[in-house]
Formats: structure tokens, C-alpha cells, sequence
């Protein structure tokens, strides 16, 4: 069993060094979209693996809180970032609702349980944590049930939000366990860094349909983009 373990940590830490790698490579090709979609789904690969491992460490060898909570977060909005590039402007389905839901009430459930209970948890590092995942669930949630319609444009920005998120959470596990003596802020900061990514590139995104392309164009390049995800 301590074997199983040991290359269940391995493999985790290797694919998270890689995903780390691999994020940047997509974002410095965002301008060039077969690049940037060739390594973004690289990094959803490396994301899935991260994940996996991550809740065979928790189930059967070591509960964290702030582990799961991230890898509830990283491993949601990675799935929830690709649904909306593939979906664009279509609702969505019935199986993204039951994941969001599932999420969802995971985290509650488990909030719940250390709120009972005597497993040692950060309140500093758990609640940003669980109000992220809680923000973007229900985010997805109200656009599918009532702002549909009004949302449903805003997908590219999504994207944007989801797959940083997804980065940020894979970031702030590395450093959280490669400086452990400087938690929370090796937990935090990276989060905080994150956060400036995602509003200064929805930012610049926003910008771009005034520039000389023209709105119509830009929309037209960003289709050409999303349909080679499908």
C-alpha cells in the first residue's frame, strides 16, 4: 500500500509541475490559436490526472481540507472552462448541471463535517476557497435556469475566468506544499496573483471588438477558435 502511495504522489507532483508548464505555454500563445488550443488541452489532460490523484490521496491516504477544496475548485471549473469554449453560445446540458450540483454539494456537505468535527482546517485559506467554488458554481446555475439569454455571449470571458482559475488552483497546491512554512500567504498569494491575470485579460478581451477589426471579426476569429475544440 505505501508503494501505491508513493506513486500516487509522484505522479501527482509530476503531472502538477507539468500542468504548471504547460498553463503558461497556452497563455503565451493565446494569440495564436492552434498553440493555444494544442497546449490547453495538454493542460486539461495533466489537470485530469492532478485531480484523479488528488482524491485517491484524500480517500485512502491523507484527508486535507484545503486539498479538497481545491481540487473540488480546480478540477470543476477546468471541466466547467472547456464546456464553454465547446459549447459557446448553447446552453447547457443536463450532465453540466448534475456536475455543478455535485460539486456543490460536496463542498457543503464537507464544510459542514470540519465545522463538526476536530480535523484540523485554516478558516484563512478553506472559506476564499469554498466562496470561489461557490461564485462560479452558482454562477453556472443562474445562467442556465434565468440569465441564459443575457449570458450566453459571455463565454469567451469564461473561458477565461474558468481555465486561470483552473491554473490558479494547481499554482497555489504547489506552493502551498513546496513552502509550507510560509502558509497561508503560499496559499493565498498565488490566488491573489491569479485573480490580477483574469481581470487584466477579460479586461483586454473586452477592448478588442474596438479596435479596427471590427466586432463582427472578432466574433468570427473566436468562433474559428472555439469550433476546434469540438
Amino acid at each position: 500500500m505505501q508503494t501505491f502511495h508513493s506513486l500516487n504522489i509522484l505522479t501527482h507532483v509530476s503531472f502538477g509541475t507539468l500542468g504548471l508548464f504547460l498553463g503558461l505555454l497556452a497563455l503565451g500563445y493565446q494569440n495564436k490559436s492552434r498553440q493555444h488550443i494544442r497546449y490547453g488541452r495538454y493542460f486539461l489532460y495533466t489537470l485530469t490526472v492532478v485531480v484523479v490523484t488528488a482524491f485517491i490521496g484524500i480517500l485512502f491516504f491523507r484527508s486535507s481540507s484545503f486539498l479538497l477544496m481545491l481540487t473540488l475548485l480546480g478540477g470543476y471549473v477546468g471541466f466547467s472552462g472547456y464546456r464553454a469554449v465547446r459549447l459557446r453560445e448553447r446552453q447547457t446540458t443536463l450532465l453540466d448541471v448534475s456536475i455543478t450540483l455535485i460539486v456543490l454539494v460536496t463542498s457543503a456537505l464537507y464544510l459542514r463535517r470540519l465545522q463538526a468535527g476536530d480535523i484540523s482546517w485554516s478558516p484563512a485559506v478553506v472559506y476564499p476557497t469554498l466562496s470561489a467554488l461557490v461564485l462560479v458554481t452558482g454562477y453556472d446555475l443562474i445562467k442556465h435556469f434565468w440569465l441564459y439569454k443575457r449570458l450566453r455571449t459571455w463565454w469567451l470571458y469564461e473561458h477565461i475566468y474558468k481555465m486561470l482559475s483552473a491554473y490558479s488552483a494547481v499554482l497555489s497546491a504547489f506552493s502551498g506544499t513546496v513552502l509550507p512554512q510560509f502558509k497561508p500567504y503560499s496559499q493565498i498569494l498565488p490566488s491573489v496573483l491569479c485573480v490580477s491575470a483574469i481581470i487584466y485579460f477579460i479586461r483586454r478581451q473586452s477592448r478588442r471588438p474596438a479596435a479596427n477589426t471590427g466586432y463582427a471579426q472578432i466574433r468570427t476569429r473566436d468562433r474559428r477558435i472555439s469550433d476546434r475544440f469540438n
